[in-house]
């Protein structure tokens, strides 16, 4: 079983890293995490896609297979012109 967790405040990071590492048999596979937005952004625009993506509902959101199936699609469009 995967699981994504998603921590809102960036200091709880090393806790729940090892009270997660704690458990018997959990293991962290990515610890490449991203804990900000980039900071090379415009302090604006950084508060522009915090407040985008807090206001983001399951509407909004595609599953994976409708993604693949809206690529293929698309590649079928492109493919057709020729």
């Amino acid at each position: 079983m995967n699981l994504t967790i998603e921590i809102e405040n960036k200091e709880d990071l090393p806790f729940i890293t090892k009270l997660l590492e704690s458990l018997k048999g959990v293991k962290i596979l990515d610890k490449n995490y991203s804990t900000d937005i980039d900071d090379s952004l415009p302090k604006n625009v950084q508060e522009a896609l915090e407040k985008y993506a807090a206001n983001l509902t399951e509407e909004d959101c595609i599953s994976k297979e409708e993604f693949f199936q809206f690529i293929d699609d698309e590649i079928c469009k492109l493919d057709s012109q020729k």
